[in-house]
């Protein structure tokens, strides 16, 4: 067994193990239908957390194709990783200020949120905006800077499905300028803490054999922990590489690896909540 095998597998189980140790006791959002809280799978939902939470997020994406790796490299998993470690911070009630970063390009994503209308049993609706800059600082490609701005609205169904959209402008990506998409997301509610969530992102015409993007995740709340199982065919979690289409050159349904996000939240200041 490989040593990247074995960091790859041991930081995924002790991530789970992590979270499994909380005790329950999630609290969730009126008139959501799980107990999602600032992101979907990479698309940001509109909901900002409460005033004074800090939040800490990892996504992990295996770099090796499930169609290349096979059994004997236990699909992806003795591969590495395209990495981004983040941190989200909310000073005012229904902003939060985020800093992201993916090892792919060493891409840096910094962002401003806004929840301008939160869902509630009565109306079901949310509606928020997201907008910063990405700076990508890798020495092994062109070190750019694209600022990028977006309005994201759900609306949830029987407190069970909740579906949005989040259409967005990026200024430049790796191969592009002046780029607009709308991800498509639906999020459906299997228990009081595990959500089945999908995110479609349509494709571009700028690499000719490039396809749509997919993802699927698989998410477990338990008191301020997610963890999410994923697969999709496409590794891209800023808004620089995925809103264009144009990741690593292209998106093809070969591309299909697997991964996880683990996001952990702390309440800063209990004593000042009432």
């Amino acid at each position: 067994m490989s040593v990247r095998l074995v960091h790859g597998t041991a930081a995924a189980v002790v991530s789970l193990v992590c979270l499994l140790a909380v005790p329950a006791g999630a609290q969730s959002v009126p008139g959501v239908a799980t107990t999602m809280e600032d992101r979907f799978i990479q698309t940001a939902t509109p909901i900002v957390n409460p005033k004074g939470t800090f939040e800490a997020v990892i996504t992990h994406r295996f770099n090796q194709a499930v169609i290349d790796a096979g059994g004997s490299s236990l699909w992806g998993l003795d591969s590495g990783a395209a990495i981004g470690l983040g941190i989200e911070y909310v000073p005012v009630e229904r902003l939060a200020v985020q800093v992201y970063r993916v090892n792919t390009y060493a891409d840096y994503e910094f962002a401003l949120k806004g929840s301008l209308l939160r869902p509630k049993a009565s109306l079901p609706l949310a509606i928020g905006v997201r907008g910063g800059l990405n700076w990508r600082t890798a020495s092994y490609a062109p070190k750019e800077t694209s600022w990028f701005g977006q309005a994201i609205v759900s609306y949830t169904i029987l407190d069970r499905v909740t579906l949005a959209a989040a259409p967005a402008y990026v200024q430049n990506t790796q191969f592009q300028t002046d780029v607009f998409n709308v991800p498509l997301i639906a999020q459906v509610k299997i228990t009081k803490t595990i959500a089945l969530m999908g995110e479609f992102v349509p494709k571009k015409d700028y690499t000719p054999d490039s396809v749509y993007q997919w993802s699927v995740a698989l998410e477990k709340q338990i008191f301020n922990h997610r963890f999410a199982l994923w697969i999709g065919n496409s590794a891209a979690t800023t808004m620089d590489q995925y809103i264009g289409g144009d990741y690593a050159g292209g998106v093809t349904d070969k591309n299909i690896r697997i991964g996880f996000n683990l996001v952990r939240a702390w309440d800063l200041f209990p004593s000042d909540k009432k």
